[in-house]
């Protein structure tokens, strides 16, 4: 393989807590990629972005849409996802809502859809934890994806744009509507977060794809939604990919990343050691056999993202002392 761009959001932990969740951490070929390969720090991107950027379209919302098996066509649609906002203390908290139902899913909906009729807005429900809103007026509109904000304070991610007021009143309308429907007063008997908001992203048209790679795979639930629109099949593992005979290949590994936005810090050390398992030794593995040419390492921060290019040459740079991965977090 002639190239293999690997993303790993979260990969270096925040400063703050980095001395803790990194301490005892032992990864020996992951230092050796970060310390070998020519490092540059580039401004904050967010993984949405990115895959935007390497399957050649502009919007996350009509592709995953189409996904899920609705027909999009030249429409304009966001994603429009259940979610939980509690209010705890001074902070308005954001839950994305994992358990719901198809039957709830499709009874809420229907309720959104009969309320709305006439105003252009029709919501579906192809998944229980992914909703869209198809809109006949292309709204000037955006706001930060559901991932960005899931578990943490949504009154730092307001609605941005000409009609964020327009559509804040429409919210309004649906959360008095979600908060007293008969499935989520159910929900609440069960004990049960209700679901009582939606959260409006990844807005845009569809667009013909023109993925920059020859085999794409990772452990992302975008990428499979990427892959699919673009008429590509998921390559299953990255050993997979490496013993192919594609020349580019794109990897996502975004299971740190998920850890560290819920704050289970376990499970952020648990990530990191399984991409040192099964990513980083067969990477550099392969780049010193020669299988592989080069590696292009993204890792993306909130406020930065470190880019590492590593050459099969660079691999045997010996000389060159791995630091632990605590020393980046600054």
């Amino acid at each position: 393989m002639k190239l293999l761009h690997l993303i790993i959001p979260d990969l270096i932990p925040p400063q703050d807590i980095a001395a803790e969740v990194c301490a005892g951490l032992h990864l020996p070929a992951l230092e050796k990629l970060l310390a070998r390969g020519k490092a540059s720090a580039l401004p904050a991107e967010i993984l949405e972005d990115r895959l935007c950027d390497a399957f050649g379209v502009q919007s996350v919302a009509p592709v995953r849409a189409a996904a899920d098996g609705l027909e999009v066509g030249g429409r304009f649609w966001m994603c429009a996802d259940p979610v939980n906002l509690h209010l705890q203390g001074a902070q308005m908290l954001l839950f994305p809502q994992a358990t719901a139902s198809m039957e709830e899913a499709s009874g809420l909906c229907d309720c959104l859809n009969e309320h709305f009729a006439g105003t252009g807005l029709q919501f579906f429900a192809p998944h229980p934890q992914r909703w869209y809103v198809q809109v006949e007026a292309e709204p000037q509109l955006t706001n930060a994806p559901l991932r960005q904000v899931a578990w943490r304070d949504a009154r730092y991610h307001p609605l941005q744009g000409d009609d964020a007021m327009h559509w804040q009143r429409i919210l309004t309308e649906v959360q008095m509507l979600l908060h007293g429907h008969a499935l989520n007063l159910l929900r609440a008997a069960r004990g049960e977060s209700i679901i009582n908001s939606l959260w409006l992203w990844g807005g845009g048209r569809a667009a013909p794809s023109a993925p920059a790679f020859d085999a794409v795979g990772g452990d992302d639930g975008l990428i499979g939604a990427f892959t699919r629109a673009a008429g590509m099949q998921q390559i299953e593992s990255l050993q997979v990919m490496l013993d192919g005979q594609d020349a580019k290949g794109l990897w996502v590994c975004d299971a740190a990343g998920e850890a560290l936005q819920r704050g289970d810090l376990y499970a952020w050390r648990e990530a990191v050691l399984h991409i040192e398992r099964q990513y980083a030794q067969p990477l550099l593995q392969a780049l010193q056999a020669g299988k592989l040419q080069r590696l292009s390492l993204d890792v993306l921060r909130e406020h930065d993202m470190r880019h590492v290019e590593l050459t099969s040459g660079a691999a045997w740079k010996l000389w060159l002392g791995a630091k632990p991965l605590l020393r980046y977090a600054v």
